[in-house]
């Protein structure tokens, strides 16, 4: 009896375990089909050409494209440009899509000054923001968008060559000039492995957008006009920006503000950055644009060229930015004017409801910093205004050859005058590598600099700093 209990206790939990096993067999693979289900609805593919666009490099695709993303915004899907010219005017993204553009598919921005093919838009942002009267147009928006992905290995074509758009001085802004790609009040941007070729102006500008991401592009304004910027960040946070070669006729990466929300918490590393010799623009920037912050900077392995009679590496705050925290380090200078420029100003700039102030630039580093074939006779710069100092700089390993050949010490180094600032504008000073204005606590270590011609200039030349360590 006790036996034959045994054997049914025994039967009831082999029954018992097999039911249990089946549930927990069930409960592993329900998340499996539910990836499998997730990952097919993510994996869907609209290609443009389902959509009406013909790809030809004739036909303007703009409409049929829309048609396409706007199927696919909101699905976690992709718009495919495959094989193709595909000539457009403004693409207006949405939530949650990628856009890929195959190796052999082009998108070429129409050539076309009308409100059809590149509206004007005042955009909505947080703050007052004084940026937004020169970003009106664009040919690919995110406005106010989220989780968007631009990759592949093609091209966008600006196509900046249009005659309304090169008479910079008529026009007098940038407002009527479209940038290839904009995002706005956006948030998770990725942007990666894409060549970005002649844009109107901006080639690309992100305005009160957090949490982007670019990697691996290439940008080649060509030598147009003025304003064609490579990169601009405008009151950004969580920003990454690496691997990218850019070669700028103006500014290759500059980092803005146009309001109080600032840039804050970025990544800048191992980027090529070329100024093809232009006379405008420096190769990497924080300013001249400076209303609210930038703060908490590392930026690291740049190779900085061809910035002729401007700067490498410039750091400016002109309209009440405070600048707080930023390393640089591990950068390579070529065939540039000037190594380093800082500066802290005030322009009386500023936004509807806003004193105009003076900010602040301190704790700055510069580490394993090198420099040769330098264009211009005159030094890096480091100054502010009397009465407002930068304040902790710190300048470790750096090795400049300099171009020297000045055999005159009595030259007259003139303040900020309210004008547009450039390193170039101060002129040669009365030394060769360094000369520093109203600043405080300035640490040199283990710093060699040399000329290529004869110079009769010392290599620092200081104006109303405190304490300057030369170790």
């Amino acid at each position: 009896m006790i036996k034959r209990l045994r054997n049914l206790v025994r039967s009831d939990f082999i029954i018992i375990n097999r039911k249990l096993m089946k549930t927990c067999f069930l409960l592993i693979l329900i998340p499996f089909f539910l990836q499998c289900a997730t990952s097919e609805k993510q994996a869907i593919t609209y290609n443009v050409y389902d959509y009406g666009a013909k790809g030809d490099g004739i036909t303007n695709d703009q409409e049929a494209i829309q048609k396409a993303i706007d199927v696919c915004k909101d699905s976690g899907g992709t718009v495919l440009f495959s094989k193709g010219i595909f000539l457009t005017g403004q693409l207006l993204l949405g939530n949650n899509m990628t856009l890929k553009i195959d190796s052999t598919a082009v998108i070429k921005g129409i050539q076309s000054d009308s409100e059809t093919a590149y509206p004007h838009h005042m955009i909505e942002t947080k703050f007052p923001n004084r940026m937004l009267q020169d970003c009106q147009r664009r040919l690919i928006y995110g406005n106010h968008v989220r989780n968007v992905t631009i990759t592949g290995k093609g091209k966008i074509d600006g196509q900046g060559d249009y005659e309304p758009w090169m008479n910079v001085k008529e026009l007098g802004t940038e407002k009527d000039r479209p940038s290839i790609l904009a995002f706005v009040g956006s948030k998770n941007i990725t942007v990666s492995d894409i060549t970005m070729v002649d844009p109107a102006c901006w080639t690309q500008v992100y305005i009160e957008s957090d949490s982007i991401n670019i990697r691996n592009i290439k940008v080649h304004t060509g030598n147009l006009t003025p304003n064609r910027d490579g990169i601009d960040i405008v009151d950004c946070h969580k920003v990454l920006i690496e691997d990218c070669d850019i070669k700028s006729e103006d500014d290759g990466i500059c980092f803005k503000s146009g309001s109080e929300y600032g840039c804050k918490d970025v990544v800048v590393r191992n980027c090529i950055i070329d100024k093809l010799n232009v006379n405008a623009g420096n190769c990497f920037k924080l300013g001249t644009d400076g209303l609210g912050s930038f703060i908490n900077f590392e930026v690291s392995g740049l190779t900085l060229k061809n910035a002729y009679q401007n700067s490498a590496l410039v750091i400016e705050s002109m309209d009440g930015a405070v600048i707080d925290n930023i390393l640089i380090r591990d950068c390579e200078i070529t065939n540039s004017g000037q190594a380093i420029f800082m500066l802290l100003a005030d322009r009386k700039r500023t936004v509807p409801g806003r004193k105009s102030r003076i900010g602040s630039i301190s704790n700055i580093y510069f580490k394993n910093i090198r420099g040769k074939g330098f264009t211009q006779e005159y030094p890096s710069i480091i100054t502010g205004i009397s009465g407002h100092h930068i304040q902790n700089v710190t300048f470790e390993n750096l090795n400049f050859q300099l171009k020297g050949g000045i055999n005159t010490t009595n030259q007259t180094v003139m303040e900020y005058d309210g004008k547009y600032p450039e390193g170039s504008k101060f002129g040669n000073t009365n030394a060769h590598a360094f000369f520093i204005r109203h600043t405080d606590n300035v640490d040199f270590i283990n710093c060699k600099f040399s000329t290529e011609l004869p110079d009769s200039r010392p290599w620092l030349m200081q104006e109303n700093v405190r304490l300057v360590n030369i170790n």
